[in-house]
């Protein structure tokens, strides 16, 4: 009896979180976290913009715009959640397909470039397409010249708040993987954080610019206007990298080199060297303080330089490659498809096998 006793004291004192699945519980802390995030981001910004147009109501719609933006990342959560858990015991040819998007339209063969998985990337355009409509707002307006330092809603709470983009960003990403430790996919969606963090960060300093009086006074509209329109760009830009990850694996491995080189190239031509020639000029013409993402810059624009090449030789054996096959045939293919696509189509489309003679007659029985 007293054994019985201690038992079912240790079954009560056990909480209930033990017996759900592991990774159940990290999506849920992680979705419970991204809602406290959004909903913290959305309404710090939201009264930046309420305390500046007190005389209209078109401020407070943001909230709604808030709110159908944590209703479609909660169900991009929710959808990998199934997705993820659904897959996880089938093979690799039906957890690509499966859940394909073509499959609802009955394509004969379901391996779409949309992805697997295609709202983890739309929730982020959408996501972003709110943001930077609040900080073209804000920035435009007068909110920076009336910002007090000392104050708490001051510039440092709208620059920190406009930074936990990059979080939100690693939340949604994590979400939507499962890969095993040390695996290649976990080793990309990390530094994929990583660099994104980074970058987010790279642009609120930049955007720190528009809130110093001093900076102002010398930056033009034109000017003013190019630093926004650069800063937009690297809260977009993430939108690719997120699209590559919704990719299934057949379709992965053949668009990895394109959207690298792709990336890379729209980072160094939009974000590295611009920012660097915007940050130069200012310290240049008008001796402002030199930042130290300065240095960032400098270094992303090396990093893509120094890998480049490499990238569009490979991009180039591998056509060089595909057109000698396409040209010759001698894979015993259909025209225009490598032996992997072959292999791809029947495994979607297993040719019937032929009965043997004696069953012709009896179809039922084959």
């Amino acid at each position: 009896m007293q054994a019985e006793s201690v038992m079912a004291s240790e079954t009560d004192s056990n909480p209930v979180w033990c017996c759900l699945p592991k990774k159940m519980v990290l999506h849920v802390m992680d979705a419970t976290f991204m809602t406290l995030l959004l909903v913290v981001q959305g309404t710090i910004l939201n009264y930046y913009l309420v305390r500046q147009y007190s005389n209209t109501v078109f401020p407070y719609f943001w909230f709604l715009a808030d709110f159908a933006c944590l209703f479609a990342f909660l169900g991009t959560l929710t959808i990998a959640y199934q997705y993820l858990t659904a897959s996880e015991d089938v093979s690799i040819q039906d957890r690509v397909y499966r859940y394909s998007p073509k499959q609802v339209f009955g394509s004969k063969f379901p391996t779409s470039k949309l992805g697997v998985l295609p709202l983890s990337y739309v929730s982020w355009l959408f996501y972003t397409g709110i943001l930077l409509s609040k900080v073209m707002m804000i920035f435009k307006s007068e909110i920076p010249d009336k910002l007090i330092n000392h104050e708490v809603f001051g510039p440092q709470l709208l620059q920190v708040t406009i930074a936990t983009s990059g979080v939100i960003f690693l939340l949604l990403v994590e979400g939507h993987n499962w890969a095993p430790r040390d695996s290649p996919r976990y080793t990309y969606v990390t530094s994929l954080c990583a660099k994104t963090g980074i970058e987010i960060l790279d642009t609120v300093n930049l955007l720190a610019l528009l809130l110093v009086n001093e900076t102002k006074m010398v930056l033009t509209f034109t000017l003013e206007n190019i630093v926004l329109i650069l800063c937009s760009f690297n809260f977009i830009l993430p939108t690719l990298a997120v699209y590559k990850l919704s990719l299934s694996d057949l379709i992965s491995e053949r668009l990895s080199l394109p959207l690298k080189i792709v990336y890379n190239l729209l980072h160094l031509c939009l974000i590295d060297i611009p920012y660097l020639v915007v940050r130069l000029y200012l310290w240049v013409s008008y001796g402002n303080n030199a930042s130290i993402f300065l240095m960032k810059n400098v270094f992303g624009i090396v990093f893509v330089l120094r890998g480049i090449y490499p990238d569009f030789e490979e991009l180039v054996r591998r056509h060089c490659s595909f057109e000698e096959t396409h040209r010759t045939g001698s894979n015993g293919y259909l025209p225009g498809t490598t032996s992997d696509d072959q292999i791809e189509m029947e495994t979607l489309n297993p040719k019937p096998t032929t009965p043997p003679e004696n069953t012709k007659e009896h179809p039922k029985n084959v």
